[in-house]
């Protein structure tokens, strides 16, 4: 799905599980609750839709992303039952322990509920690999006094181990979704057993008898998981194009893979030239203006061409210049 970052001569290149979780949570935002949160799913009218408010959530967290996580999304949902009319829900994909998580977790409780004046339910998955880290509540004490309780509501990942192949026969997604997580995780150290897994579990997703949709979603899900070196990435893509020819479908194969690769690592070398050249046009008018203010008995023309051909380092150099009150060197200069 992604460019090969470098890999570990004795295991695996890191997975991608941030990616992987995102995509998989926008694609099937009901099927996860269905999964892990029965019970809350029930309250949720799934009829009248829901509504994406990840960007509002970012804006009130950017000053609290500490640890590792997946993913970190909110969602507003109409509620079945009660007056509340809508409900945010707020999910955490937590990729590792993290002594502070209850409390983070509190805080943009509170701040969402000032900010939007909803009621909000706080959801946690926990996928990162120690069995005893079971975090479901904060509290807040003065004196031996308790002065606020939070609950919020906890998956273990974990929990699911040994009921892997009960997971890869659900008619739910997110049953491949942990069995592929789990074999991530089991896996990391050893390519070829990866490999194995990995194949396997491709092999139980093209049995389901699913849409073309739903097995691409699971399918890049798998991909940014179990992420392989490139030579067992190359056997495994061959492998999965006659698993194709042999059940007579085509999903994806391995032509249009390697072109996905491809255009995402251009995309993002595109998007970093797109950023750079922004970040220079905005240095180069901070940079006129400070010289028109500062310097106004110098004739723009005698600098322009300088400045249009300047690197970075030189156009930073001479605005640091001017804000220090000094001449810039060598720009003003015949």
């Amino acid at each position: 799905m992604s460019s090969y970052v470098a890999v570990n001569p004795v295991g695996n290149p890191s997975s991608r599980f941030d990616e992987a979780w995102k995509e998989i949570l926008d694609a099937y935002f009901q099927e996860f609750m269905e999964f892990f949160y029965p019970q809350l799913a029930e309250n949720i009218d799934w009829s009248k839709g829901y509504e994406w408010m990840d960007k509002e959530l970012q804006a009130l967290t950017t000053d609290g992303l500490i640890g590792r996580r997946y993913v970190d999304k909110l969602v507003k949902i109409h509620s079945k039952t009660g007056q509340a009319g809508f409900v945010l829900l707020h999910t955490e994909v937590q990729g590792a322990k993290e002594e502070d998580f209850p409390e983070r977790l509190y805080t943009y409780h509170y701040r969402l509920r000032d900010r939007y004046q909803l009621p909000i339910l706080t959801l946690a998955i926990l996928a990162d690999e120690g069995k005893n880290w079971r975090p479901c509540q904060y509290q807040d004490k003065v004196w031996g006094e308790t002065i606020v309780t939070f609950n919020f509501f906890v998956n273990k990942l974990l929990d699911y181990e040994g009921k892997e192949e009960e997971l890869l026969k659900s008619k739910n997604p997110f049953g491949i979704v942990v069995a592929a997580q789990l074999m991530a995780l089991r896996t990391q150290p050893n390519p070829q057993t990866r490999y194995d897994q990995k194949l396997y579990i491709t092999r139980c997703l093209y049995k389901k008898g699913w849409g073309r949709d739903a097995i691409l979603n699971l399918y890049y899900f798998i991909d940014a998981a179990m992420r392989l070196p490139e030579d067992l990435e190359l056997q495994y893509n061959e492998s999965i194009q006659a698993l194709e020819e042999e059940k007579n479908v085509r999903y994806i194969t391995s032509a249009e893979r390697i072109g996905i690769e491809k255009g995402e690592q251009i995309g993002i070398e595109k998007g970093r030239e797109e950023a750079n050249k922004e970040a220079r046009e905005n240095l180069l008018k901070l940079l006129r203006a400070t010289l028109k203010t500062q310097f106004s008995d110098v004739c723009p023309n005698s600098y322009a061409s300088k400045i249009e051909a300047a690197t970075m380092n030189e156009l930073i150099a001479w605005q640091m210049d001017i804000a220090l009150g000094q001449r810039p060197c060598g720009l003003l200069e015949d």
